[in-house]
């Protein structure tokens, strides 16, 4: 009876081998596009699996099935997430190369444990033995696939930096550049297979066993070149990325000495001021003595004049919060901006006023920004003690709701330079964690909070 239906359980064995492989890929699929999507990456392992279970089940063979499921994961994550397209093509195509890859190598160990334990004259003779044979060695085939796979995805996952942002279009020609050259040899040795195949009658790697390998070595090689042009690209852009971030910190240190700079002047106008108090009290005097009122009036408005020039409107109990505040205020009256400010400096604390300056500069800055499309925009600015805590909050007016990265825990920027922006919130945590705290991100409908935590001794 088992030698009957024989036949019937190689196509169960077939199908049921396929099928388990068709999930795995998907589950695959899924976990190398995680990282570069934001929301609902699963659906993409899914839709592969589907489409591809689809393609397989179907009576009629199908031609480049795993292209065509390749391009169903891409419109998926497409519909899934609407940007960074450029990306996505880069993803699609980087799976559709691992998987032909992988399978084009792992297929030599397939054919070597075909004939040292199939196709033998022994096993000829022998069918139920023969068929779990050749369960073990699908199983063992697709196996040793599948782990390749998973640690080439992970290699890839290292190598690339910037997973959260688009890929540029220089990448992109890069790798389509390859891509093609690649495809060109691909289809070079297909063609040469088929030809030879329709003049001789018989595979070319049945009649030249070299020729295998010869492919295999094609397929390593052509990988390694997408991979090398890919990791190079990913090493300048991460150059990039840390060069903008030294310019920025140069930036806020450059901003920092300036502010020092203001406060410098500022005590220095206040020190002219006292040492001339007693010259200006003496003429306010004899002033009074000969009853000029007129002229005393004048005298103390210019006076008063001087002093509020010389004095930061903003009274944050640190001069350089102070002189910061004031100048944000005055950037606030020039955006048509209402800017309202409830600070105190953190007095009797361990935190220092260039942190406090880097916090104030960044957050204040990204506020304006954030507000300079509302119909009536407002900033708020306020800090208060609870506990061992130290909260500072900066509120404005948002016209739209501001799109959150769900790995970082921070609005993502919507500058097309992406490489060149993004620092400020990120250093503002930097800060943060200085000082064991961190920082929380609130909106609502029409407006966005950003609450820095620093724990003081």
């Amino acid at each position: 009876m088992l030698m009957e239906n024989i036949e019937t359980y190689w196509a169960i064995a077939n199908k049921t081998i396929a099928i388990i492989n068709i999930l795995i890929e998907g589950w695959l699929v899924y976990r190398f596009v995680k990282p570069f999507i934001n929301r609902k990456s699963y659906c993409v392992g899914i839709s592969y699996s589907l489409a591809m279970l689809v393609f397989y089940l179907v009576p009629q063979e199908m031609n480049y099935p795993y292209l065509l499921g390749i391009f169903v994961a891409w419109i998926t994550m497409c519909l899934t997430e609407r940007k960074k397209i450029r990306q996505k093509i880069f993803l699609a195509i980087s799976m559709y190369l691992i998987r032909w890859m992988v399978y084009g190598v792992t297929l030599v160990l397939r054919d070597i444990m075909f004939a040292l334990f199939i196709n033998t004259p022994y096993m000829l003779t022998e069918p139920v033995k023969q068929l779990i044979a050749y369960i073990v060695v699908e199983l063992i085939y697709y196996g040793v696939a599948i782990v390749v796979m998973w640690l080439v995805i992970k290699l890839i996952h290292k190598v690339y930096v910037n997973k959260k942002e688009d890929i540029s279009g220089k990448e992109l020609i890069l790798l389509f550049a390859t891509l093609l050259t690649v495809m060109v040899g691909y289809f070079t040795f297909n063609f040469f297979s088929n030809v030879y195949v329709e003049d001789t009658g018989n595979y070319v790697w049945n009649v030249h066993p070299g020729y295998t390998f010869l492919r295999v070595i094609y397929q390593i090689v052509s990988f390694a070149a997408i991979l090398i042009a890919v990791v190079i690209y990913q090493r300048i852009k991460e150059k990039q990325l840390e060069e903008n971030a030294n310019l920025l910190l140069a930036e806020q240190i450059e901003n920092t000495k300036q502010h020092i700079s203001e406060v410098e002047k500022l005590y220095g106008d206040i020190r002219a001021l006292k040492h001339d108090m007693g010259n200006h009290i003496t003429v306010l005097e004899n002033l009074y003595l000969k009853k000029e009122t007129t002229e005393i009036e004048k005298y103390l408005a210019e006076l008063k004049s001087a002093w509020s020039e010389s004095v930061a409107e903003i009274k944050t109990g640190n001069p350089v919060t102070d002189v910061i505040l004031t100048q944000k205020q005055k950037e606030a009256e020039e955006k048509g901006i209402d800017f309202r400010c409830k600070f105190m400096y953190p007095v009797d604390t361990n935190i220092n006023a260039f942190d406090i300056s880097v916090i104030l500069n960044n957050a204040i800055s990204n506020a304006f920004e954030g507000a300079s499309g509302c119909t009536n925009p407002y900033v708020s600015v306020s800090a208060y003690r609870k506990k061992n805590a130290y909260m500072l909050e900066v509120t404005n007016c948002i016209s739209k709701y501001v799109e959150i990265d769900d790995e970082t825990g921070l609005p993502e920027t919507t500058k097309k330079d992406k490489g060149s922006h993004g620092f400020g919130l990120a250093n503002i945590r930097k800060v943060a964690q200085k000082y064991y705290g961190d920082i929380d991100i609130s909106q609502d409908e029409s407006s966005f909070t950003l609450t820095v935590m620093l724990m003081v001794e």
